[in-house]
């Protein structure tokens, strides 16, 4: 399913369009944004429309496009979602390299965390990052994720083996945080 709007200060999260999966082939396209995640195979505009509308109908899913000044430069996700054991997996790529460094990544986890643990009943979500990734490593920390362990030589890249590093948070971790003088 697609996430609603959310309004961040610089950017807005918002549930994708068809018309998203130009720039997203893009991303995909460009080794330097993808050089630390997990999937490197470029992508045809058919695959990720193809992708898109079956996320829009997903039930284990929640999905977002990233748009900063009008247009998209990222997305995001619960996916994985069990809704018999309350937890899901996130992930984030901010595809569009002019938008890098500007701390959008570490604010939109924490806004989907926000809403992941306001609107449903999860007690956890999950993510990871490659070994290496320094600025999802400290996204993920500033929202507030914390290393559980690690996938050891989990993934190949320019001729070295690298950790595949798990991480989480938990609702009791998030509620502590937006309320730090109350005892949990």
């Amino acid at each position: 399913m697609y996430g609603p709007v959310i309004q961040g200060s610089q950017f807005s999260l918002r549930p994708p369009r068809l018309d998203d999966a130009g720039a997203m082939v893009g991303w995909f396209a460009d080794p330097e944004v993808t050089a630390r995640l997990s999937m490197r195979m470029a992508v045809s505009l058919e695959g990720e429309e193809a992708w898109l509308r079956g996320a829009e109908e997903a039930r284990d899913s929640i999905v977002w496009v990233v748009e900063h000044e009008d247009r998209p430069v990222g997305t995001t996700a619960i996916g994985a979602i069990d809704w018999v054991n309350q937890h899901g997996t996130t992930g984030t790529l901010i595809g569009d390299k002019t938008v890098w460094g500007r701390g959008i990544a570490r604010e939109l986890m924490r806004l989907r965390a926000d809403y992941a643990f306001t609107q449903y009943p999860f007690g956890k979500l999950k993510s990871g990052y490659l070994e290496g990734n320094e600025a999802s490593r400290r996204a993920q920390l500033a929202a507030g994720y914390r290393e559980v362990g690690r996938l050891r030589r989990e993934h190949f890249r320019d001729g070295r083996w690298l950790d595949h590093v798990l991480t989480e948070l938990l609702r009791e971790d998030w509620e502590r945080a937006r309320h730090p003088h109350i005892s949990l």
